[in-house]
């Protein structure tokens, strides 16, 4: 039997794969190699099989190498679309008639009126309306409510860009950060206040004030090339990209692509292609949708394609590219927060994509699914909390025991 080196095996496949391994003296290797191919569903079932497996399954190393493993070959996408309730879409059906799953409990009250910041390796950051921050990772069913952060962070997250976030994967130093930036008067960015929150440690720490006289455009950053980013007016009021580097901590602006039209409203940064995407619409008449091709290089900007607005919306606010079809030949679209649409690239046609019991307004997150856990201890084998004060208690119980 061949083995598949760039695939997520089936279930079905598994057992196949299973039956070769038992048949010969396998290596720890070998069993990696092959649970690596299985999605996340299907390894939490089988921690069951064995103490072995399970330590294997939950070890950093294997976590890492099946999240490595997932994005190199593309896996299947997880979808969630949210509202004041979670639903789960899924991926091969888009092309027919589907249903969004609504998440059942217990998370279904945990997630209750919940909105995205950002998603991280099938991490996803999310708030409430209390100022509350969770971290949840869907394909786990695993949520985990933050500490609170400092008290001049302590207003709640608004649409007025005077409170930003933003959420991401540190690569140097192996952490999950949430960054929160609290602008004093207006929307200038000097003497904003900024705190970032390390999964590694589970505390939150303030950085030094901002001094740039930048204005935001936009509350939520987005993560891409280990940094958070948002699109900012400069002080002789053109539009920039400025990025906050989770690694060093530090801001820095990122090059931005030669566009018809530099008013920031008529302008939007998402992430398309696993590539740093910007969006430049041109109202009533179509969007181009520009990539960097190489991060950081401003020369690598190119325009990708164009969306023709008559041909999915008379009248739209936004248009968003989620991914590409398998054959490449078309695009959906996430339109007004209201509708999903194939688009045909070629023939400039849309349509929709037909999902039963979609809320009338919501928002759509596509992640690939993982098992990094909220829980850094567990996942990343962390700062344990300390246990002496039990095994003190024990040995003083022991002790009037005698």
């Amino acid at each position: 039997m061949q083995f598949p080196s760039n695939q997520i095996l089936s279930f079905t496949e598994f057992y196949d794969f299973c039956y070769c391994v038992l048949s010969v003296s396998a290596t720890e290797h070998l069993i990696t190699e092959i649970l690596c191919r299985l999605p996340v569903k299907n390894l939490l079932r089988f921690r069951c099989v064995s103490k072995p497996w399970c330590s294997l399954i939950d070890s950093p190393r294997f976590v890492k190498a099946h999240l490595k493993r997932s994005i190199e070959c593309k896996a299947k996408p997880g979808i969630i679309i949210k509202s004041f309730v979670s639903y789960s879409v899924d991926y091969d059906s888009l092309g027919r008639s589907t249903t969004a799953i609504e998440i059942d409990e217990p998370l279904k009250t945990y997630l209750h009126a919940t909105g995205d910041v950002g998603s991280c390796n099938g991490l996803h950051c999310l708030y409430n309306l209390q100022t509350d921050l969770f971290l949840w990772n869907p394909a786990m069913r695993k949520c985990r409510k933050l500490p609170s952060a400092p008290a001049d962070f302590l207003r709640p997250f608004e649409f007025d860009k005077s409170s930003l976030c933003g959420f991401g994967y540190d690569a140097a130093n192996d952490d999950y950060k949430v960054l929160r930036i609290v602008q004093p008067d207006g929307h200038d960015l000097c003497g904003s206040k900024a705190s970032i929150y390390s999964l590694k440690t589970n505390s939150w720490r303030r950085l030094k004030n901002i001094s740039g006289h930048f204005q935001f455009w936009g509350a939520w950053g987005i993560f891409i090339g280990g940094a958070l980013h948002w699109i900012t007016v400069t002080p002789l009021g053109s539009p920039s990209i400025l990025a906050f580097d989770l690694g060093v901590e530090n801001y820095r602006e990122v090059p931005m692509p030669r566009l018809q039209n530099n008013y920031c409203k008529n302008m939007n940064i998402v992430v398309f292609e696993e590539s740093l995407c910007m969006l430049e619409y041109h109202p009533f008449i179509r969007i181009d949708v520009w990539v960097m091709k190489e991060y950081g290089v401003g020369n690598s900007w190119c325009k990708l394609f164009s969306v023709e607005q008559p041909k999915v919306t008379r009248c739209c606010m936004s248009i968003t590219p989620i991914f590409y079809s398998k054959n490449r030949k078309d695009v959906l679209l996430e339109v007004d927060s209201k509708k999903l649409m194939w688009y045909n690239l070629k023939k400039k046609r849309a349509r929709t994509v037909k999902i039963s019991n979609l809320p009338e307004i919501f928002d759509l997150e596509v992640y690939t699914e993982s098992l990094v856990s909220p829980d850094y201890n567990i996942s990343c084998g962390g700062p344990q909390v300390p246990s002496q004060p039990q095994e003190k208690k024990k040995k003083q119980q022991q002790r009037n025991e005698r």
